[in-house]
């Protein structure tokens, strides 16, 4: 399985030269798989060869951690997924939202996770390149400045007009996670990622290198980093609080985020066999707003998550912005994380292709 699965990692960095390395990880426990290749170079300026293990920052795939932890308060009676912003969340932040022009008594922490509040997204100009005056332009002209959760918040009620009325529409947003964020902090009078830490269980599951950049002590023994990049900039020379809150803002490793996607989709994370399922429960018979940028199908959207299917099974996951694809077969108990640590690649490029391109090496063995 490694020798096939190392060619197929070096067959991608051969073929799309955008990739600077190209990272697979496959976790299958009961077929006894649990292995990772690396291909390429971590480092463009240094040459330096990419290693399997190394540790990246995993953008949105921060957004199903988020989830799981707020849906774990839920379920333990502290949060209510029915509850208005104006219960949740601070009144310095309600009343922003306010003036952008939100009724935030009738959004909820369900409208949130399922992208459906209608709150414009700040970081929308990643998805849209129409948006010549975005964040992306912001991040250009100031690659070093450390945002805030209120900034960003701030930037998305002044950039843009919201998406439709609370449940109307799905729209995806990186502003609903970022409050999901901020609740998660002001319920449990911590930072989000030692809140996500404690809620998800690191220690429980064995994630010993997923940590909330910048913000919480970074553990120990720490592989090195796979280098990701926005065209032809370093991503490591932006400051990490451009995607901290919890649209994104973790950093981890293939291996981690194997185990814990597994996990995720056994129901190891939760008490309650029922709140997998409401995670898991898509929209279905909501409409894309006109202005999704994304190309999400409303129909295959949950609560943070999204469900795909390749080589004819169901899979669940999500992607990050920087690169990476991580998504569990329950059925197969398959579980597969990749890294290609490029947004920008060309249109022939499927970043979904890969759970079909693991599938076809199972089949042969």
């Amino acid at each position: 399985m490694r020798e096939r699965l190392q060619a197929l990692a070096d067959r991608d960095v051969e073929r799309w030269p955008q990739m600077p390395g190209r990272l697979i990880h496959v976790l299958a426990p009961e077929q006894g798989i649990a292995v990772e290749v690396a291909a390429g170079v971590a480092d463009r300026a240094s040459g330096e060869p990419l290693v399997p293990g190394s540790r990246f920052r995993i953008a949105s795939v921060t957004k199903p951690f988020v989830g799981a932890s707020a849906l774990r308060l839920v379920e333990t009676g502290r949060l209510d997924l029915d509850a208005s912003l104006d219960v949740l969340l601070a009144e310095e932040t309600t009343e922003v939202l306010r003036e952008g022009g939100y009724d935030t008594a009738r959004i909820t922490l369900r409208h949130l996770m399922t992208h459906t509040s209608g709150i414009y997204d700040f970081a929308a100009s990643a998805y849209d390149p129409s948006i010549d005056d975005g964040f992306d332009a912001a991040i250009a002209a100031a690659p070093t400045h450390r945002w805030t959760r209120e900034e960003q918040l701030r930037f998305a009620i002044d950039h843009g007009e919201p998406y439709g009325p609370p449940g109307a529409v799905y729209c995806y947003s990186d502003t609903n996670a970022n409050l999901v964020g901020e609740l998660l902090e002001r319920e449990t009078g911590t930072t989000m990622g030692a809140a996500i830490r404690d809620l998800v269980g690191y220690d429980r599951l064995g994630l010993l290198h997923t940590y909330q950049e910048s913000i919480e002590p970074e553990p120990a023994d720490l592989p090195p980093w796979s280098h990701q990049y926005e065209r032809d900039v370093d991503v490591l020379t932006i400051d990490p609080s451009v995607d901290l809150y919890g649209g994104g803002g973790l950093v981890s490793t293939c291996a981690d985020l194997a185990r814990f996607f597994r996990a995720l989709l056994r129901g190891e994370v939760f008490d309650d066999p029922a709140t997998l399922a409401t995670m898991t429960t898509r929209l279905q018979d909501v409409p894309a707003s006109g202005r999704l940028a994304t190309g999400d199908d409303p129909d295959d959207a949950a609560m943070f998550l999204f469900r795909a299917l390749a080589g004819d099974r169901e899979w669940w996951g999500h992607d990050g912005w920087w690169g990476t694809t991580a998504y569990t077969c329950p059925e197969l108990d398959l579980t597969v994380v990749a890294g290609h640590q490029q947004p920008y690649m060309p249109k022939g490029f499927d970043r979904m292709a890969v759970l079909a391109d693991v599938l076809g090496l199972l089949d042969d063995d």
